[in-house]
């Protein structure tokens, strides 16, 4: 996705839109996949010795072998009680501990209609601040723009030329963000699916030819 850009300004301003775009990217990615519940395990706490100990420490998670499955690895046989405890408070019942293998399995229960409609919310919302986002950088590299005109750093032609870049970027970065978005709802719904208005009818086309976006940076 990159691109080529003469001036620092419009520069800058497409590095900070494609970091909201990776970010973006990532995270409606893992909305509703066991990733996703995994990410939730790396934040659990239990009580070990009346000191909160983070899940993430005391295990090494994996995305299971099953589908819809998570694995623990546990590094103290100790702790499995605990663990398993905590896990089934959090709501995820189906869990299932071998001391011998020092092992947790967590089977990720199948999403409800209720649920897949909160997941589309939560994909919503993160579509609204991608592009709330994206507004920002563009506002801000606008006035950072005109200061440059007005101490004579750079000339009308200068402005104007960088400006339309900046623009011509967030136009594709916020089409994407909605056209991703999109994708990630029917994805989530199957039959259930609908679009909400006309925008959203008329994007449906395109999402056989859309491209990933780009990864994080290892």
């Amino acid at each position: 996705m990159a691109e080529v850009f003469e001036d620092s300004y419009s520069a800058e301003a497409l590095a900070n839109m494609e970091n909201y775009i990776i970010s973006f990217g990532t995270m409606i990615k893992d909305v509703g996949s066991s990733e996703g519940f995994k990410n939730a395990l790396f934040g659990m706490k239990v009580m070990i010795d009346k000191k909160p100990r983070r899940v993430a420490d005391i295990t090494k998670i994996y995305t299971g072998r099953a589908p819809r499955t998570l694995e623990l690895l546990v590094f103290s046989r100790e702790h499995i009680p605990l663990i398993v405890a905590e896990i089934k408070e959090s709501g995820l019942k189906n869990v299932k501990a071998d001391a011998q293998q020092q092992l947790i399995t967590v089977v990720v229960p199948k999403p409800t209609l209720d649920d897949l409609t909160a997941m589309e919310d939560q994909v919503a919302g993160m579509s609204r601040s991608a592009i709330s986002s994206l507004t920002k950088i563009r506002g801000n590299t606008s006035q950072r723009l005109k200061a440059a005109l007005e101490n004579e750093f750079i000339d009308g032609v200068t402005m104007n030329n960088s400006r339309n870049k900046v623009d011509a970027v967030y136009d594709k970065y916020v089409k994407l963000v909605k056209l991703h978005a999109l994708k990630k709802r029917k994805t989530i719904l199957g039959s259930y699916f609908e679009p909400k208005n006309e925008e959203e009818r008329l994007l449906l086309p395109e999402l056989n030819k859309l491209k990933p976006l780009p990864q994080p940076k290892e």
